[in-house]
């Protein structure tokens, strides 16, 4: 679990490049639109698939350096629910410093996919977050000794239904989450506990398989029209006092 920022809020932009194929079933789907996942967030419905692994860098100050090695399992329960397992390890190097590795808390996910449009490619579920606190068995980095409990919607909207040809390959994702703390802080801080917190992630895309299929070929080559390049944006708010943490971008 993150530690909440002294800022009442931050944003981290990502560009990134999603790789998918039609028919691309482990991803959302609404009517002629396919949603995938993004580094930062899941796809707004519920599938069956795995990812192995996610690993992201994050340079620090010190100099440091962080690298997370995330990994995660969708499996669906009916048409419309699904329960999702999140888990990863985290190495920790910095200047002067002994290597330090851990894994994280795990988090189990339930998730209700509650509404599909297809006509007008939309797509919302609704979820329950819940991080399993690693107790005594604390880590130097990655696992807290508390966990927490987070409501979660999830949305997907595509433009096919705008009247530009060039415009209608965009799409929209993006997920709300509030976090309920095991641990929450006290009036002066003093118990090491944890605020309350909002956070928002969203993406935009533009599809090139949705261009090809669904606007016009413009024969590019078979790896480009597989691609969805995207922009990330994640915003993260203590909503009670005080907070406690640091900035992390």
């Amino acid at each position: 679990m993150s530690k909440l920022a002294h800022h009442t809020a931050y944003a981290v932009t990502t560009l990134s490049l999603a790789l998918i194929s039609q028919p691309a079933l482990a991803h959302a789907i609404a009517g002629d639109r396919v949603f995938p996942v993004t580094l930062t967030m899941d796809d707004p419905g519920v599938a069956d698939e795995v990812t192995l692994p996610q690993i992201t860098d994050q340079p620090g100050s010190g100099p440091s350096n962080q690298a997370q090695f995330q990994w995660e399992w969708d499996k669906t329960i009916t048409s419309t629910t699904s329960l999702i397992y999140n888990h990863g390890y985290d190495v920790l190097t910095q200047k002067g410093s002994k290597r330090a590795t851990g894994f994280e808390n795990v988090v189990i996910t339930g998730k209700w996919q509650v509404y599909v449009n297809p006509d007008h490619e939309f797509i919302a579920s609704v979820g329950v977050q819940r991080e399993i606190g690693a107790g005594a068995h604390t880590q130097a980095i990655g696992g807290d000794k508390y966990g927490s409990t987070s409501p979660v919607l999830y949305f997907g909207k595509g433009m096919g239904d705008l009247p530009v040809n060039s415009l209608r390959p965009l799409a929209i994702t993006g997920e709300a989450i509030y976090t309920i703390p095991d641990h929450p802080v006290n009036s002066d801080a003093s118990n090491n506990g944890t605020a309350r917190s909002f956070s928002g992630h969203m993406s935009v895309q533009y599809s090139l398989p949705y261009l090809r299929s669904q606007v016009k070929d413009y024969g590019l080559p078979t790896a480009l029209n597989r691609l969805v390049p995207l922009v990330e944006a994640s915003y993260t708010t203590p909503t009670t006092a005080p907070s406690r943490g640091k900035t992390r971008l």
